[in-house]
């Protein structure tokens, strides 16, 4: 019997494709806003931008379905999107921009929020003594929202519609105390809109 051998990081097509993505969008970014100075201190802003987009689509997208070329499928339909819309230039010029950025924290932030909401199918790791999670990790949740709120505004209120919808579809508990720990999480971001300010947290050099 020959001996199986298996690697740390398999290629899937997800990685196969979001590495070829990142690559070709990172050097067109660097090209086109950095191609004289390629050492700036905001150079590694767009790519940064875009791996936290990239893993954010595949981290949502095995969250909503285990078939392993969904992922790769969302990839492939953000950058015909992204193509269609500005053209690889100017799809690469805006990687910088902080609606990137908050764009790849929705995403993540919706996995977190369908993995949390949709208990009935996916793993839940701890509960506590009322076989509810505790209420900590619906604030962390409601502080990632807050982050993507200093972030950009905008994205933010698109990631609460988003939020919404995934809480109303698949919160299959009716309970007061698991809708308290949702009020929780709501009641973060709007804490931070009441006291933080509307700017970007993250620098970049062309927004």
């Amino acid at each position: 019997m020959r001996p199986t051998v298996r690697t740390p990081w398999p290629l899937t097509p997800y990685r196969f494709a979001g590495v070829l993505l990142w690559t070709a969008m990172s050097l067109a970014y660097w090209h086109d806003a950095y191609g004289h100075d390629p050492l700036s201190r905001t150079a590694a802003a767009g790519p940064f931008n875009l791996l936290v987009l990239l893993t954010g689509i595949g981290r949502f997208a095995r969250v909503l379905t285990g078939r392993p070329w969904a992922a790769a499928l969302g990839l492939v339909a953000m950058a015909l999107v992204w193509r269609g819309r500005l053209g690889w230039t100017a799809a690469a010029g805006d990687l910088g921009h902080p609606s990137t950025l908050a764009v790849g924290l929705a995403f993540w932030v919706w996995a977190a929020t369908a993995a949390r909401a949709g208990a009935v199918r996916c793993r839940v790791r701890y509960l506590g003594p009322s076989g509810l999670r505790n209420h900590w990790g619906y604030a962390w949740l409601g502080a990632l929202y807050g982050l993507i709120l200093l972030v950009d505004p905008v994205a933010c209120a698109a990631a609460a519609v988003g939020a919404a919808a995934i809480v109303a579809g698949w919160e299959r508990e009716r309970r007061a105390a698991v809708w308290s720990r949702w009020a929780l999480t709501a009641a973060v971001p709007l804490a931070v809109a009441c006291c933080g300010p509307y700017v970007g947290v993250v620098p970049a050099g062309r927004w």
